[in-house]
């Protein structure tokens, strides 16, 4: 017993050191430090660790354990190394599509663009014409890469089917994220009827202010444009970002200077990805924060909800094992920090007093982010249903790309194209993952208010208690948090609320 338990300890190293390097890897790719993206070869380093018989031994310690707290943490050792082993076939097809991306341009009235770029100019562009002409360009891309992202799925599916006896999709990540999806539907297809008749009264009345056209008449890549509010950019200026979220850390008593293990990349190269992003190899002793600035309110909201992660990542307890640090069960739990601060963005208060808008200005853009907000949620909940339906027969081409349409375009009233059928979709539910992080957030930010007031983010009490969600790592779950501030998980009330509150 002595020897098996040993050889678990060798294998969470394992796992530490590979998990260092996937992530490293893939930072530097994303950053735009390396040109290509090799996760397949740092998995080839490891293929000790990521094999059927290491996933074999750690599920069978798994199921021989009685001890509870020995057990949660072999049953995260056990999935983690099944993700990489599955991850270890597909990462070949996953690093040249990656590659493929980074390196794409499109082709838009004679001028070369590069593809990563095409969200960020639609979301610039006044003419919407050619938002149209940009938007077909890049779905051209979408399709050119659409075949790699099936053999994936073929490959993801087919090891988890015919080597681990998983036969669904579903059941496996239920099993793995602990979370019961026909539950989280039920409590979403509920958030859509009672927000519907708000969400299409103010959306079809932003869209036409900013379009001149009607909801359900346009693609869902013209959101970014509705959405952009240049009008405001003078305040939300990419040189001012970092200035604010370091004054955002000390009004909760953090002091941004003495975080030495959070590193910033604002760096402006070209091949880096606009798109903010948080990498956490070894938390919390090292975690980077990465964004490209390009200004304006959504930039800034990025930013923040990337900085909700790094700060949980960071704030983490050093003394935990390495497990509860690193190893989550879902990534619910962190993205309801990370959806906490980019909330702020919907805060009168914090736009006053932290970016410095006129309080009739920041009311304004409070209105719009909620907007905002609320179609994320509704474009989610349709997500979530869509990928249930697609996993009951996700080979079936014409008849998923129809119902990813059809889904989506209901939920938004936006139009959705068919071509992004495969890649409007993250492995493992991360949707749900979502809705779970909205539902808690919505509970933990109305505890912050009633506790502290609505300038909570300005009280070092608050970033106490904060600091203390934080120090738990990965240990608890999203609905852990949801009962320690006296909620009932999935209970949706505060959810809607703040929604319905905008009409």
């Amino acid at each position: 017993m002595a020897t098996e338990s040993r050889h678990i300890e060798d294998i969470i190293s394992g796992i530490r050191e590979s998990t260092y390097e996937i992530q490293t890897e893939s930072r530097l790719a994303y950053s735009g430090l390396k040109r290509e993206q090799d996760i397949a070869g740092v998995l080839e380093r490891y293929a000790w660790l990521y094999n059927a018989e290491t996933v074999r031994r750690a599920e069978e310690a798994y199921h021989a354990e009685g001890d509870p707290g020995d057990k949660e943490r072999l049953r995260r050792v056990y999935h983690y190394l099944l993700e990489g082993y599955v991850d270890r076939r597909t990462a070949p097809l996953e690093d040249d599509l990656v590659t493929f991306e980074a390196g794409a341009t499109v082709e838009v009235d004679g001028e070369t663009i590069p593809y990563h770029n095409v969200p960020v100019l639609i979301a610039g562009e006044h003419d919407f014409e050619r938002r149209e002409r940009l938007q077909e360009a890049a779905l051209a891309v979408v399709v050119e890469g659409n075949p790699s992202r099936l053999e994936v799925l073929r490959v993801r599916l087919g090891a988890l089917a015919n080597e681990f006896g998983y036969e669904s999709y579903t059941t496996y990540n239920a099993e793995r994220k602990r979370i019961d999806y026909g539950l989280l539907r039920s409590r979403m297809d509920g958030f859509l009827v009672r927000t519907e008749e708000v969400y299409a009264a103010l959306m079809g009345r932003w869209v036409k202010e900013t379009t001149g056209r009607g909801l359900g008449e346009i693609g869902s890549h013209h959101f970014a444009y509705v959405s952009r509010l240049p009008q405001y950019d003078e305040y939300f200026r990419k040189d001012r970002l970092v200035v604010a979220y370091g004054r955002t850390l000390l009004g909760l008593g953090l002091d941004p200077a003495s975080q030495k293990n959070i590193h910033i990349d604002a760096e402006e190269r070209p091949t880096k990805n606009p798109r903010a992003r948080c990498y956490a190899p070894d938390p919390p002793g090292e975690v980077h924060l990465l964004i490209k600035p390009v200004g304006g309110l959504e930039d800034y909201m990025a930013f923040f909800h990337e900085a909700g992660h790094a700060q949980h990542f960071g704030n983490e307890d050093p003394a935990l094992d390495y497990v509860e640090r690193a190893v989550s069960t879902s990534y619910a739990l962190t993205e309801i920090y990370s959806f906490l601060l980019q909330h702020l963005a919907r805060s009168p208060a914090w736009l006053t007093a932290v970016v410095g808008l006129p309080e009739e200005t920041a009311r304004e853009v409070a209105y719009h982010a909620g907007l905002a907000e609320l179609f994320l949620v509704r474009r989610y909940a349709a997500k979530l249903g869509y990928e249930l339906d697609f996993f009951e027969d996700p080979f079936e081409e014409e008849r998923n790309r129809g119902l990813y349409a059809a889904t989506l375009s209901r939920a938004t009233r936006f139009l959705y194209a068919p071509q992004n059928y495969l890649n409007d979709m993250d492995p493992g539910y991360y949707s749900a993952d979502y809705l779970r992080a909205w539902i808690t957030e919505s509970m933990l930010r109305h505890h912050l208010e009633q506790t502290y007031g609505e300038d909570w983010f300005a009280h070092p009490e608050a970033g106490g208690f904060l600091r203390g969600l934080w120090a738990s790592g990965e240990r608890d779950e999203n609905e852990d948090v949801a009962r320690t501030i006296g909620y009932e998980p999935f209970d949706t009330t505060h959810l809607v609320g703040q929604f319905i509150d905008l009409g």
